[in-house]
């Protein structure tokens, strides 16, 4: 035998082996590779979706607090209203022989709260900087009421402010004539499947009636609620998803509206 043609046959058999298995060896590393990213595609999808369920849970919250902070502050106005009139601001009750009929959604709250001054000369009211003025023909039209209970005649000693809104807390319901509403802090969806609480008029401009139908004033009632049967019934009304929310002073949970 000769032993350089024997020696080289050896290292050309254990070459081949080894190669033999370093390909075997390649090839079930990249198998196994593609398994790890598709288990990592996986989770990063699962993850995906909880960061995005809870960002939605964030942002129903972060509503639902507003709105509750913001019901907490009027009902405490009210009852300050109330220590010193001894009585709930005046709420809009319908012109109809019987029964009463009230309208939650267009309601004085604004002018009662924040407190008005009568100018008698021009049959008009108007707010402290007189920043808002309403006439007394417009009070009657759209609040079935003569005038306001929180309201003077002297300038000099102006009606006490019980609620003092930011300009994001209230707007016009009405531009000609000027008609202010308190606004729950969430606009009302367009486009939604429930109606509007407010329904302008078909002969407005598209985007004046498109502005009017976001609008989502404070529902309130003072004559004869149906809840707090001895003081009023404040609400806030909204849509979370599929759904009409409630959230009032007479239950401290966001409901679900019947």
């Amino acid at each position: 035998m000769n032993p350089s043609r024997t020696r080289f046959q050896i290292r050309q058999a254990s070459f081949h082996r080894r190669g033999g298995r370093g390909r075997g060896a390649r090839q079930e590393a990249v198998a196994f590779t593609l398994i790890e990213m598709l288990t990592v595609i996986a989770v990063i999808g699962l993850l995906a979706a909880l960061v995005a369920g809870l960002s939605s849970l964030t942002g129903v919250k972060s509503r639902q607090n507003r709105i509750k902070a913001e019901l907490n502050l009027l009902a405490t106005a009210i009852e300050n209203y109330q220590a010193d009139f001894g009585h709930y601001p005046p709420d809009h009750q319908v012109p109809q022989p019987s029964p009463v009929l009230v309208d939650p959604v267009t309601n004085q709250l604004f002018y009662e709260l924040s407190g008005v001054i009568v100018d008698n000369a021009n049959q008009r009211f108007y707010t402290a900087g007189r920043t808002e003025t309403v006439t007394s023909a417009t009070a009657k039209s759209f609040f079935n009421t003569d005038g306001f209970a929180n309201a003077r005649t002297d300038p000099k000693a102006p009606p006490r402010a019980y609620f003092q809104p930011k300009s994001s807390q209230y707007a016009e319901i009405s531009r000609t004539p000027d008609v202010e509403v308190l606004l729950v802090p969430v606009n009302w969806p367009l486009p939604s499947p429930f109606p509007s609480p407010v329904q302008p008029s078909g002969s407005l401009p598209q985007a004046e009636q498109k502005r009017l139908r976001q609008l989502n004033p404070w529902r309130y009632v003072s004559t004869r609620p149906t809840n707090n049967v001895n003081s009023f019934d404040l609400w806030a009304e909204w849509v979370e998803r599929k759904d009409v929310k409630i959230l009032s002073n007479w239950n401290p949970e966001p409901q679900d509206k019947k």
